[in-house]
């Protein structure tokens, strides 16, 4: 006779609390989720009596922490490939950076007036396009002749502004 007080109880207990986090729950669309993952809540607290006296509830424990490990590694696979994305995207931005830094040391050293040259890389690290800021002289064709001859860059890849 406790064992069935304890379990109505518990229920009730369940029951509760759901009310109050649903009460408290920041928005209505937030609440069909919380109604959902509570409802399965409260059908397993309702179902482990039921289980446990038909042998069950233990592979129903090993199922449900089968499922949560499951889970968990999804997330951890879906985090490592965000993580990655974004250690590429740092990866590419510093090669364009470098070679940002390189061509204007080339421009320097031959003595070309380049206010700023900006360089975008493709998804393959390989050079989709560099846009030169000219100086006051007008050096930029200059420049452009040369990345295109050093480079092996295509007319379309260099513009001069």
């Amino acid at each position: 006779m406790q064992t069935l007080i304890d379990w109505i109880r518990s229920i009730l207990i369940l029951y509760f609390l759901m009310m109050i986090v649903l009460y408290f729950a920041a928005g209505e669309s937030y609440k069909k989720f919380i109604r959902f993952f509570m409802g399965m809540v409260l059908a397993l607290t309702v179902l482990r009596p039921v289980l446990a006296v038909f042998g069950k509830e233990e592979a129903l424990q090993e199922k449900i922490t089968y499922e949560a490990f499951h889970q968990s590694m999804e997330e951890a696979r879906f985090d490592f490939g965000q993580m990655e994305e974004a250690e590429n995207e740092v990866y590419c931005r510093q090669y364009e950076r470098g070679l940002e830094e390189q061509f204007l040391a080339d421009a320097k050293e031959k003595l070309l007036d380049i206010e700023r040259i900006t360089v975008s890389l493709d998804s393959n690290y390989e050079l989709e396009q560099v846009t030169i800021r000219e100086g006051l002289y007008g050096d930029g064709e200059a420049l452009k002749s040369y990345l295109i001859e050093v480079y092996g860059l295509k007319e379309g890849q260099v513009l001069v502004q």
